[in-house]
């Protein structure tokens, strides 16, 4: 569906947006993503997930030399284009084994505390994501970075100690479940790359 306008009074249109929280296209498009919410009265629900390979997506780092160099090339042009100092080759990028997970999961039980929509959960999501691609300001794959990243944007302590923590593989965890749900509603989406928006 396209917009032209903001929706009659009582519709609910749903921006949900799937992304990498290591995409460097999320990040890209991350403030995009806010003017159009702002824009047309939309609420913004975060749905963190990991590569689709289920419907054909390939990890960068797995793909062809040739793919890896123009998919660098592109990314420094698109970097350009909206103003974003990206680091090229980011420090703590590809994350390891595991990694994504952890940060997902707390950006995820922080919009399940704050609200789906919320200027917390988008501002944590966002400086995740900065600190991958800008900042390399610590390894966002440790949970003492994601409390920092927190803190930092005046998340308070109580709140810090509750979502970014480290408890992943618990199905019985909220943030864990919800990372799950994600995945599968994408496989089902046949989302094959990331990020998505619907």
């Amino acid at each position: 569906m396209y917009l032209t306008s903001p929706p009659p009074p009582g519709q609910e249109i749903k921006f949900e947006i799937y992304y990498g929280v290591s995409s460097p296209w999320a990040l890209l498009g991350a403030p995009e993503a806010e003017r159009i919410a702002k824009t047309y009265g939309l609420t913004i629900h975060l749905k963190p997930i990991t590569v689709v390979e289920e419907n054909g997506g390939i990890r960068l780092k797995t793909r062809h030399p040739a793919r890896q160099a123009y998919h660098a090339l592109d990314l420094a042009r698109y970097a350009k284009l909206y103003n974003i100092p990206m680091k090229p080759q980011p420090r703590f990028y590809p994350p390891r084994p595991g990694g994504i997970e952890l940060a997902g999961e707390a950006i995820i039980r922080i919009q399940q505390h704050f609200g789906v929509g919320s200027p917390e959960s988008l501002k944590f999501s966002y400086a995740v994501q900065q600190c991958i691609w800008v900042t390399e300001d610590g390894d966002y794959c440790e949970v003492e970075t994601l409390q920092r990243i927190a803190r930092d944007i005046g998340i308070d302590e109580a709140v810090v100690q509750k979502c970014a923590i480290d408890r992943r593989g618990d199905k019985s965890d909220a943030g864990v479940e919800e990372w799950l749900r994600n995945h599968d509603e994408a496989v089902e989406l046949a989302t094959g790359a990331i990020p998505v928006k619907y």
